[in-house]
């Protein structure tokens, strides 16, 4: 009979500590998602994306210029054929959305550029090794 009482007790113990165990990786997993949610968060905050609302004025000769609403959408300035409809922000990439209106025809597209510079008048995006210049209007 003292055996068995033994046995059971070691049996609860070894149940208890499992238990423990269980719980304490549980733990960890709410830590390590919440870590990654932060991260989320930092990888999209890289950029100021109220710099980004506002007129932009292409430098170059192409002189694509274009608006970025606070709400998402964008519009072209001075395009008929290249029509900006929105855009957004996630690390330091910006992407829109654009419909290219042609003979008869459209399609749409999204295009994202590595944003390089980003100051409250000036914006410098890249796609490859093309640099396209901006600022503010």
């Amino acid at each position: 009979m003292k055996n068995l009482i033994t046995n059971t007790k070691t049996i609860h113990i070894l149940f208890l500590i499992v238990g423990v165990l269980l719980l304490g990786s549980c733990k960890n997993d709410r830590k390590s998602t919440a870590n990654n949610e932060a991260n989320s968060e930092i990888e999209e905050s890289i950029v100021e994306k109220e710099f980004l609302v506002g007129s932009w004025k292409d430098t170059s000769k192409s002189a694509l210029h274009f608006t970025l609403l606070k709400n998402g959408t964008a519009r072209s300035d001075n395009m008929k054929t290249l029509l900006y409809k929105n855009w957004k922000v996630k690390a330091n990439q910006i992407t829109f959305t654009i419909e290219s209106i042609g003979n008869g025809t459209s399609s749409m597209d999204t295009i994202t550029y590595n944003i390089e510079k980003l100051t409250r008048d000036e914006l410098i995006l890249k796609k490859g090794n093309y640099l396209s210049e901006y600022t503010k209007k």
